[in-house]
Order: C-alpha cells, then sequence, then structure tokens
C-alpha cells in the first residue's frame, strides 16, 4: 500500500508541474482529467498544489550585507528555493516516465536483486529503472537509469549487451557495472571483458579488462582508467568508498542516495578533496561527517534540503 500512495504522489506531482508550466495539448489535458477523475488522485494531486502554495508564503529571513559575508550568502534563499523545485519537478516527472518504460526499477536508497530466465543477475542500485529485452538472437537490457551491476551466463548464441543512453557494454564474460550519469555513461570491469561503444559511433568500440572503467558520451569514449572495481561497487555492500575525491563528486553521489538535496552553495568549498569509507543508508550522517572533517557549516531547511557552506 505505501509503494501504491507513493507511486500515486509521483503521478500526481508530475501532473501538477506539467500543467503549471503551460497548457495541455487537448489529448494530454483529457488524460489528465480522466486521471484526476479517481478519488486518491485527486488527493494526492490536491496535496501536492497545498504544499507549493504553502512554500511560497515562507517567509525569508533577513540576510547579512556582502561586506560581513561572501557574496554567495546573498543568494543562499534563492539558491535554496531552487534546489526545492529542482527536488520536486526533475524527478517525480522524470521518474513517473521512466516507471512506465521500465520492467524493474528501485526507489532512492534501495536496491535489489534479480534473476532473468537464462540465470543471469542483476543487482540494482539506488533510483534505477531496467528494461528487459531477451530475443532469439540477443540478451538486451535497456538502463533507463540509475546503475546496475550485471553477472551473466553463458550463452555464445545469444549476446548480452547492456544499452544506456550514452552507450552500449556487450559482454565478452561475466561481471560488469553500468552506471547511466547525466551525460555520461560509465562502464566498470570486475570479471573477464566487456566491448563498450558509444550509442552515435559504435565503430568507435573498445574492450576493457578487470579493473578498467570507460566514460561514454554519445559520440565518443571520453576516458579509460584504471579503478578499484570492487570500490566502484561497493554500494552491493551498503558501502561508499571516496579517495581523494572533491566534495563537488561526492555530493553528487550522496544525492543519489538522498530523498532531497544536498546542495553546495559556496563554490570555494566544492574541490575539498574527501577520503572515506561511509554508510549509503543515512547521507545526512555522511554530511555532519564531512562538517566535521572539512571545518564546514550546513543550513537545513527540513532534512530534504541541505546548503553545504563554510
Amino acid at each position: 500500500m505505501a509503494d501504491e500512495d507513493e507511486a500515486v504522489r509521483e503521478e500526481a506531482a508530475a501532473w501538477y508541474f506539467r500543467r503549471d508550466a503551460g497548457p495541455l495539448v487537448p489529448r494530454d489535458e483529457r488524460a489528465f482529467q480522466r486521471w484526476l477523475a479517481h478519488a486518491p488522485h485527486r488527493e494526492a494531486y490536491d496535496e501536492v498544489a497545498r504544499t507549493w502554495s504553502s512554500l511560497a508564503a515562507v517567509p525569508r529571513p533577513a540576510l547579512p550585507t556582502a561586506r560581513q559575508r561572501p557574496i554567495w550568502r546573498r543568494n543562499a534563499i534563492a539558491a535554496g528555493l531552487a534546489a526545492m523545485l529542482a527536488i520536486a519537478v526533475a524527478p517525480q516527472v522524470q521518474h513517473w516516465w521512466v516507471r512506465q518504460r521500465s520492467d524493474y526499477a528501485t526507489a532512492v536508497g534501495e536496491t535489489r536483486d534479480l534473476v532473468l530466465a537464462d540465470g543471469s543477475r542483476i543487482s540494482l542500485n539506488t533510483d534505477t529503472a531496467v528494461a528487459i529485452r531477451y530475443g532469439a538472437g540477443e540478451r538486451r537490457i535497456r538502463l533507463l537509469s540509475g546503475e546496475a551491476l550485471f553477472t551473466v551466463a553463458k550463452d555464445t548464441a545469444r549476446p548480452f549487451i547492456v544499452e544506456a543512453r550514452s552507450g552500449a557494454a556487450t559482454a565478452l564474460g561475466t561481471a560488469f557495472a553500468v552506471r547511466q550519469d547525466d551525460d555520461e555513461a560509465v562502464v566498470t570491469v570486475l570479471e573477464s571483458r566487456v566491448a563498450v561503444a558509444p550509442a552515435e559511433a559504435p565503430e568507435r568500440s573498445s574492450a576493457l579488462s578487470p579493473g578498467q572503467s570507460a566514460r561514454l558520451s554519445r559520440s565518443q569514449i571520453n576516458a579509460i582508467e584504471i579503478v578499484d572495481a570492487d570500490a566502484e561497487t561497493a554500494w552491493r555492500r551498503g558501502k561508499l568508498i571516496f579517495v581523494d575525491q572533491p566534495l563537488g563528486a561526492v555530493v553528487e553521489q550522496l544525492n543519489r542516495y538522498h530523498h532531497g538535496r544536498i546542495q553546495i552553495v559556496d563554490p570555494a568549498i566544492r574541490n575539498h578533496r574527501v577520503s572515506g569509507v561511509f554508510e549509503t543508508k543515512d547521507p545526512l550522517q555522511i554530511v555532519t561527517m564531512l562538517e566535521s572533517s572539512l571545518s564546514l557549516r550546513s543550513t537545513r531547511l527540513t532534512s530534504y534540503l541541505v546548503l553545504l557552506h563554510r
């Protein structure tokens, strides 16, 4: 029941922000009215509308003058409200459409293990969706969002292909992980070999060996690196491992596990270096640890929005 309620809230948010952006085309407006005719849908939609009306009425605290504080502080509230909008609009709309096309999906902070018909295994990381397309000539998995690790059952007659927005990975062996970031797909090999190719330039393919990772844009392979594959996939054990990573990259990863948004509002701290092993189950506790170790502060506008600064 909780999952059903969450799905209805996601649908309500998607409809709300689509309509807020401008009039729907007649076909979509009719679909919306049919959806709204169900009482639970109407209640969820009204709740979204009330929430955003309330946010508009939140008073803004007085801000220090520029002489007293760095300039970024003058814009902290504006940045916070913009981040709140990003929390509600982008994820809700994206989740709604992605889930409609997926066969399996996880929520934020959830992981899931699957066994497919041929014996291959998939481990889904947080906020991940996949579509399974098995046929007589190939086994194709579409990674619609997020990150997954694939352990492939041998079948020489049917190649095992994982397709992300930015490129594809074809198993030449057993175990590898694929993550779709905003504009890159990241493929990391744990065992045997994997062939990778950009979505728009399949002729620019390359084979990866264990311990190698490739970043693919739609037109090219941007980088091939030697990595600690076990550390890169530590999320399977509920861990995040960072070795001399910039704070900006660390926060980007934390946001994948957080029901909300952690935002760096002081550009001067973005390149602070971070090393450590952290638990994925509590991103806000990680923020607290980062504050202590890096001498930072945070402004928390509820647990959903955390602004990091000096």
